[in-house]
Order: C-alpha cells, then sequence, then structure tokens
C-alpha cells in the first residue's frame, strides 16, 4: 500500500493544475477519491450511537476466534460509518 502522503499529494496534483482559481473542492474529492481506492477510508473518531446499533445487530453468528470476530466488527462499522455519521 502506498505512502499516504505520496498518495495526497499525487491526488492533488492530478486533480487541479490551473494557475488560478483553484478548485478546492474537485481536489478534496480527488484526495478521497484516491484513498478509497487504495483501500483506505475516513470515519469518526467516535462511532455514533446509530453505527454501534448496526453492529451489533450485524454481528455474525457462530462460534468464531476472537480475531475473526474482531476483523468482521471492523469491517462492518468501517464499511459503515459514512451512513451514520452525524
Amino acid at each position: 500500500m502506498a505512502d499516504l502522503t505520496t498518495l495526497i499529494a499525487k491526488a492533488i496534483k492530478e486533480a487541479d493544475n490551473s494557475w488560478f482559481n483553484e478548485d478546492y473542492t474537485k481536489q478534496a474529492l480527488a484526495v478521497l477519491n484516491v484513498l478509497r481506492a487504495e483501500g483506505w477510508d475516513l470515519c469518526p473518531k467516535e462511532p455514533p450511537p446509530a453505527l454501534i446499533n448496526f453492529a451489533v445487530d450485524n454481528l455474525p453468528f457462530g462460534r468464531m476466534k476472537p480475531e475473526d470476530l474482531l476483523g468482521e466488527m471492523y469491517k462492518i462499522m468501517i464499511n459503515n460509518a459514512r451512513k451514520f455519521a452525524e
């Protein structure tokens, strides 16, 4: 996986190469898109209560090793964090 600083710099450079009236929203979207394409996402540091409730309702059932359960929980919460952002 590429270094985040390099990915962000490349996305900004490619998003808008005009000399004047830079479109910072376009640049920000380019950064988010390249990070997501590389397997990264942004989410709140603290999960909103609705996200916690969603994760509880969608936990896999059955016997799982603790590391498998935590991996599944992580994926559920990260993949749904933006849906429940306040």
